[in-house]
């Protein structure tokens, strides 16, 4: 596969009097006319191309030239660079996105609920958290857009949504460029990259990436398995036909395929064990790995018409994950028992078209409208095995008659297919009141429908459970901004998002209720956005309070195995974020900053199980391990009161400062001078809570700064690049996220950013 990867490298409405037109042409002509020296930069946020200056929107930009500068290779990178994004990791491979403390807090159970924050790649929604995990490729740039986007993005995007754009091919213009990294763990990265025309209407881009490193964690039981390595393989082809100025066509196929030992999942038990002090160590004995193929397939269409845009984005998803890992995080001879998950496989295939109208982007009423359809089939099954006696290789294998004769160590088995169908029309529309005062409505009415059946199977038993689900919800979103000068814009909007709730089933469990309902967030926000000193200085500010009804979190049930979704009803959470970019002396300094203050606490009385005091009375004889109903009282008498709890992956201050100068390169050897760009970041993520319960011995992420070092040095020579980045210079072991498994044997577990590692990067483009 690498070998063939490299080398296959808007009718317009206008009303008022002349006068009021007049007005309004004048004053955009000198929002227009104003000088940039930062540059203007465009976003498609609105489903349309505006300023980023301009777009009365809490959004954060990330080019990929920032990307490579700090070796971002994934979206977990952005923790704290974008304010208010937080990606954890749960369950090893699960990658957990909200964004103001809203999002997902259900994992391990991906089939049945919904990401709080959709993900979108050129248009197209990725409809599972799992292909997250994907290494980035071929980016041109991302957008993070904040807060609940009730009328443009739809059901998953209650927290907010993130877009990544890619590369795209280019019409009459050959160019070709190619890099490869190296650093330590053995790290290797290959790119290739290039744009070929074929006469003046079409144009064909290929490229591809391999990303290899050593494994960050040694894993003492199996040396072996090394852990947190990577090794994958990516590739993209796009053809383009534009036949002329009012059409044009897009075809893209993107193939993604890693296969690795998986993540490093360090039992908490073991910081406190004497030769497991050391985070980049663990001892578990049963050996994980991760395999994930994702393919994705879209055309993307788009019409100039008398007075109208017509967009269309019709796309086929598909994805197969295979992984197994030690559910305990730690070896036998330590826990005196194992949990080992030897197969936890998804597959899924996903169908989606959306159809937009857009209106003249420069009309006094601009509008949007479209409908989204989403069609998904997926199938998950997992095996998982435990005991109190020293497990041999065949009394953890899956065999293939493991359904219909589940061997007594079975604690879990499960075999579920899902099918769900999502269906919703939506539109938008901006009123511009005077020149300077635009006033914005939109609303999105969302249906969300699914059928499962699932059969559990294990040891003690089977049962085969089908339930379906179906919501209709309306969303909404209104606003106005003002410009107080043109280089000056200030906002005031209101805005609701939701996400589906579901069916648990009725399995005999206690407290989990049969079904869960839907979460809502009403959001309201403050915002300006501003240029100073002759529009060096860009300066964003946003303040927002939400009321976030039913949160989604998984409830510890007594009945072992029944653990499911349940709703907490009221949160607040609030908060302030600011972004500023300086550009200096003759466009050589660049300063970049971030910063995000929030908090948030539970509303009202609410009483739930903490799993962890659950297990210390459950896991005695007399409980019978966890199986003795007489035992289940006392487990749900030792429910806590959450009122007052901080929502969990909400940091209260989170930020990231950057400088980078340039340097001229004298001339050598008859060669035009180069240039030579040092660069320094900062990032820095504080505090928060694992799980809404806060306990502080076991849910309190401690907080982490990392600095990052790049040299970029620019010949004379044209085309020629040369890099040397130091990522996490001070090999600092910060904490992505600490995770209490609630079932299994229920361990807490914590992932770490990667430690310090030195990268030389040669690049060439030619054109």
């Amino acid at each position: 596969m690498r070998r063939w990867a490299l080398a296959g490298l808007s009718a317009a409405i206008s009303a008022g009097t002349a006068a009021e037109a007049r007005a309004q042409s004048a004053y955009n002509d000198a929002r227009a006319a104003a000088p940039s020296q930062a540059g203007e930069v465009v976003v498609t946020a609105e489903r349309r191309s505006t300023a980023l200056e301009k777009t009365a929107l809490a959004i954060s930009l990330i080019p990929a030239s920032d990307l490579d500068r700090s070796f971002i290779h994934d979206l977990a990178g952005l923790n704290a660079i974008v304010p208010s994004l937080e990606i954890t990791h749960a369950a090893g491979f699960e990658n957990l996105v909200s964004i103001r403390g809203v999002g997902s807090e259900t994992p391990e159970n991906a089939l049945t609920t919904s990401p709080g924050v959709s993900l979108f790649v050129d248009g197209v929604y990725i409809a599972n958290t799992i292909s997250l995990d994907q290494t980035l490729f071929d980016v041109d740039r991302i957008e993070v857009l904040r807060g609940p986007q009730g009328a443009l993005y739809g059901q998953s995007s209650i927290g907010g949504a993130i877009s990544i754009l890619t590369q795209q091919p280019k019409l009459r213009s050959f160019d070709a460029q190619g890099g490869a990294t190296a650093g330590d763990y053995a790290l290797f990265r290959e790119r290739a990259e290039v744009n070929i025309p074929i006469g003046d209407t079409l144009a064909l881009r290929l490229s591809a990436q391999a990303f290899d490193h050593d494994g960050f964690t040694q894993n003492l039981a199996i040396p072996q398995n090394r852990l947190d390595d990577a090794h994958d393989v990516s590739g993209k082809a796009a053809v383009l036909w534009k036949p002329n100025d009012r059409f044009s066509a897009t075809l893209t196929g993107m193939v993604y395929h890693s296969d690795q030992n998986g993540a490093a999942q360090k039992n908490i038990l073991e910081l406190s064990t004497p030769g497991l002090e050391d985070p980049r160590v663990v001892d578990q004995d049963y050996p994980a790995h991760f395999d994930l193929l994702t393919q994705l397939y879209h055309l993307n269409l788009q019409w100039e018409l008398a007075g109208v845009t017509v967009k269309s984005v019709t796309a086929y998803q598909s994805l197969d994950h295979v992984q197994q890992e030690d559910s305990s995080r730690s070896a036998f001879t330590r826990l005196g028992q194992y949990d080992d998950v030897a197969a936890w496989n998804t597959s899924l295939k996903n169908y989606t078209e959306e159809f937009d109208l857009l209106s003249r982007p420069d009309a006094r009423l601009e509008w949007t409208a479209g409908a989204f359809i989403l069609a998904q089939t997926s199938r998950q099954f997992i095996a998982e095995f435990e005991g109190k006696t020293a497990p041999t290789p065949a009394s953890l294998t899956v065999a293939s008659d493991i359904e219909s004769a589940p061997p007594a160590n079975l604690s879990y088995g499960n075999d579920t297919r899902l099918s769900r169908q999502s269906y919703s029309g939506f539109a938008q529309l901006t009123y511009h009141l005077t020149p300077r005062l635009r006033l914005t409505a939109g609303g999105r009415l969302n249906h969300d429908a699914y059928e499962q059946d699932s059969f559990n199977f294990s040891g003690f038993g089977s049962a085969t459970v089908s339930h379906g689900y179906n919501d209709t919800v309306g969303t909404w979103r209104v606003q106005a901004d003002y410009d107080l000068t043109p280089r000056s814009l200030v906002y005031a909007s209101a805005a609701r998002g939701y996400k589906p709730g579901g069916v648990n089933g009725d399995n005999g469990q206690l407290v989990v209720p049969d079904t869960f309902t839907p979460e809502t967030n009403t959001a309201f926000e403050l915002g300006s956005k501003s240029r100073f000193f002759g529009r060096s200085l860009q300066l964003n500010l946003a303040a927002f309070y939400y009321l976030y009804r039913d949160m989604q979190y998984i409830e510890y049930d007594p009945v072992p195995f029944q653990s499911g979704i349940s709703n907490i009803p009221s949160v607040h959470t609030y908060g302030l974020e600011g972004e500023a970019a300086y550009v200096a002396l003759g466009g050589r300094l660049h300063l970049d900053a971030s910063l995000a203050l929030e908090n948030g606490r539970v509303q009202g009385d609410y009483r739930s199980i903490d799993s962890t005091v659950a297990n210390g009375i459950e896991q005695t004889a007399a409980c019978g391990y966890g199986y003795n109903p007489g035992c289940y009282p006392a487990v749900i008498a030792a429910a806590r009161d959450l009122q007052g709890k901080t929502p969990p992956d909400m940091p209260k201050a989170s930020g990231a400062i950057s400088a980078a100068y340039t340097f001229d390169v004298p001339a050598l050897g008859g060669q035009p001078a180069g240039a030579l760009t040092p660069s320094v970041q900062y990032v820095y993520r504080g505090s928060e809570w694992a799980r809404v319960f806060n306990e502080p011995g076991l849910d309190r992420v401690d907080p982490y700064g990392v600095t990052n070092l790049n040299l970029d040095y620019v010949p004379g020579t044209m085309g020629l690049k040369l890099s040397l980045t130091v990522t996490n210079a001070f090999d600092v072991d910060g904490v992505n996220s600490r995770y209490t498994d609630p079932y299994g044997t229920g361990q807490t577990s914590q992932q770490y950013i990667p430690p310090r590692q030195i990268l030389g990067t040669v690049s060439y483009a030619f054109r």
